[in-house]
């Protein structure tokens, strides 16, 4: 028994490995942020670049919708900090740091999904184990979103943790994280980690009063927490989950931001981020353990299917556990190939639909890579003009939206602003040497007479079947936004 451990261990290093493989290739491939990543890779930013001096942050002149907390972003700027001092002290640019920030996030995530990926491993076997990986690994989103600076993503390591601790029937562990998840990252999560807790008492595992002792001194300390940290940095009294909790359920404004079909959680988003893997998701159910991961996932799908606004990221804490049901599915076809033809045809189907997942994964990483249009006019911007120059850069909404991020201006003697209240065409818009701009024809034709085009800049409007070709599709491109340069005036 002693000799076969090492191969075990190999095998799941192998397979961490290949977690955080996958990962740095959705890093490397889509390396700039949009707009909803935007407020915590600005803080880690400032925290990172500016410290203490509060006055100089982001979020002071550009506060967004609804404040964020800062916790998150603090986090991930300690653990990013060696690496990003050892950075500038070799006068690396910043781009680079903006990597290693989302590289750091990215592994807290895969952290997260390594724990659990043990307990599936204890309660269902390492073949279990083994195709939870390897669901992971081949799946777009999660993989995706797992570098991205969203609140979502931010919470997600703690969700990891806390679901963990339930698996190892560490309950007190479980509420304290259920806690620290729900008042500073996701209110949204009281259903998730509350229908959890309302199956451990109802099947009488906790009870009301041992929960409530662990509850209330966790409720407290973790409000007090996130209510002193955020007050400072945004400089009044606040408690940002509650505000965000007001702003997206009581007065439900989330809305402003687009509607979908009540269903849409269950006949778009799952499928979408699940891939083939969601169709071995009943099969899981001949594991009677497995209902008990089901059930808190799809109970917290249906009730936030209640809520107008929807996106796919909203729902990722539950691929984790809708994956870990599929894989005990999966595990059942693999463990019974010997018996019968059935068997061997369902493990077919196992193997298939990785290659699948993983085909529909590259194809929307591909896609995916044409999203950041700021991202790359800022990337050009700097090939282009030489370093000397005097530059004073206006970035407008468009891009600043498409990529652009505070770790990209890494040019320390040129000025770079993203004021909205210049118009097109204005004096004060001329005072500007570069403009990085959406391509609108009617404000481009603002600057026939004093700028000239630099370089345009095109982003995906689209995909469309197109079956004379491999692979089969086209990716349908047109010009995004455009880099102005001044012209010199005459003498």
């Amino acid at each position: 028994m002693a000799g076969k451990r090492p191969s075990g261990s190999g095998r799941q290093r192998w397979l961490l490995g290949l977690l955080v493989a996958v990962a740095a290739v959705h890093l490397v491939t889509c390396p700039y942020a949009k707009v909803e990543e935007s407020f915590s890779l600005q803080a880690v930013h400032d925290l990172l670049y500016h410290r203490l001096d509060v006055e100089k942050y982001d979020h002071l002149e550009f506060p967004g919708v609804v404040p964020r907390t800062f916790l998150g972003p603090l986090v991930i700027a300690a653990l990013s900090s060696p690496a990003v001092y050892v950075l500038s002290l070799l006068e690396v640019s910043k781009f680079y740091s903006q990597l290693i920030v989302r590289a750091v996030l990215g592994l807290c995530v895969i952290l997260g999904l390594w724990t659990l990926q043990k307990e599936v491993r204890r309660h269902f076997g390492a073949t279990a184990a083994t195709v939870f990986c390897w669901m992971t690994a081949t799946q777009f989103h999660l993989m995706f979103y797992c570098t991205r600076t969203l609140p979502n993503v931010l919470a997600l390591p703690v969700v990891l943790l806390a679901l963990t601790a339930w698996l190892r029937q560490s309950w007190a562990r479980f509420v304290r994280l259920s806690a620290l998840a729900i008042l500073v990252f996701r209110a949204e999560l009281s259903l998730l980690l509350g229908l959890v807790l309302l199956l451990l008492l109802c099947t009488r595992r906790v009870s009301v009063a041992r929960a409530l002792r662990c509850a209330v001194p966790a409720g407290v300390f973790c409000l007090g927490l996130t209510v002193a940290v955020d007050s400072y940095f945004w400089r009044y009294l606040l408690w940002p989950e509650g505000k965000v909790l007001w702003y997206n359920t009581i007065q439900n404004k989330s809305s402003n931001w687009g509607t979908s079909p009540l269903l849409w959680y269950f006949y778009s988003a799952l499928p979408r981020g699940l891939g083939c893997s969601l169709l071995f998701v009943p099969l899981g159910l001949v594991d009677r353990r497995a209902r008990a991961l089901l059930l808190p996932a799809l109970g917290f799908v249906g009730l936030y299917s209640l809520l107008p606004h929807k996106e796919l990221r909203f729902v990722i804490y539950t691929f984790p556990l809708l994956n870990a049901v599929a894989a005990r599915g999966c595990a059942y076809l693999l463990n019974n190939y010997r018996k019968s033809w059935l068997y061997k045809a369902g493990s077919l189907l196992v193997m298939g639909h990785l290659v699948v997942n993983a085909a529909y994964s590259a194809t929307a990483l591909y896609v995916s890579h044409f999203n950041y249009p700021g991202g790359v006019a800022m990337q050009r911007l700097h090939e282009l003009v030489p370093p000397r120059t005097d530059v004073v850069l206006h970035i407008d909404v468009a891009a600043a939206q498409t990529g652009v991020s505070r770790f990209l201006e890494v040019n320390g003697a040129w000025r770079y602003e993203k004021r909205e209240d210049v118009q097109p065409g204005s004096e004060g818009m001329l005072a500007y040497t570069h403009l990085l701009m959406e391509a609108a024809p009617g404000h481009l034709a603002l600057y026939k007479d004093t700028h000239r085009v630099l370089a345009s800049v095109v982003g995906t409007t689209g995909v469309s079947l197109n079956l004379s070709r491999l692979p089969p599709f086209n990716v349908n491109l047109q010009t995004k936004l455009v880099l102005l340069e001044r012209r010199l005036r005459p003498s």
